[in-house]
């Protein structure tokens, strides 16, 4: 009985380690309300690195949660131009080839804009960016996303997102993230339709200076 009742002791103590191994450790929730109803979750602002051992990093704004996790660590990385990486034996803890960072939300949200840091070559800690990243299973050059609010040119919708460096591309880090709660509200076009839409206006102006050369 005194060996089982240390043995049960012993299951106890392993679970409940467990389960605070595996615990998701809160992050830094630094955030935009944008005037248009969206938010941006900025990842760079911390004073000191923020480890997600177990089951990731999470950041919240009021009921929605977004939860970071990768195959390795992820960290919310310091000093300046940071954000959030993968520590793992790829490339310290930056976001590099052979990672995959994992967002997921508690709700149905549509991603619109995204920026990164971090130059090839260097720590990764530049305002800067280049290199590739695949984004949702599609390729992204970092260097035309390498300020807060960039826009995607095709808007993601979902809970969960993934973001994995490219073969000997990027090598920095996920800046910030911005997003609607569900879909767009209807008054806003997506980038995707105001490149349609300018097309459109083009092509009738063109039609219309056709016509009048014609008469």
């Amino acid at each position: 009985m005194k060996h089982l009742k240390q043995l049960c002791l012993t299951a106890c103590f392993l679970v409940f380690s467990s389960f605070s191994f595996a615990a998701v450790i809160p992050g830094q929730s630094d955030y935009i309300e944008n005037e248009d109803g969206s938010v941006t979750f900025i990842f760079d602002l911390v004073s000191a690195d923020i480890e997600g051992e177990g089951m990731g990093l999470s950041f919240s704004y009021f009921g929605l949660e977004l939860i970071a996790t990768s195959q390795a660590i992820v960290i919310q990385d310091f000093p300046a131009n940071g954000g959030l990486g993968v520590d793992s034996n790829s490339d310290g803890d930056n976001l590099a080839s052979g990672d995959v960072l994992i967002l997921s939300f508690n709700e149905f949200v549509t991603i619109t804009a995204m920026s990164f840091n971090g130059l090839m070559g260097q720590d990764g800690h530049q305002e800067m960016a280049d290199g590739l990243v695949l984004v949702g299973g599609n390729i992204l050059d970092t260097a035309d996303y390498s300020m807060v609010g960039s826009a995607l040119d095709m808007p993601m919708a979902g809970t969960a997102f993934t973001i994995a460096g490219a073969t000997n591309q990027f090598t920095g880090y996920l800046e910030s993230v911005t997003l609607f709660i569900g879909e767009p509200p209807q008054g806003i076009p997506e980038p995707g339709t105001l490149l349609l839409f300018a097309g459109a206006i083009f092509g009738l102006f063109g039609i219309r200076r056709f016509h009048q050369r014609g008469r």
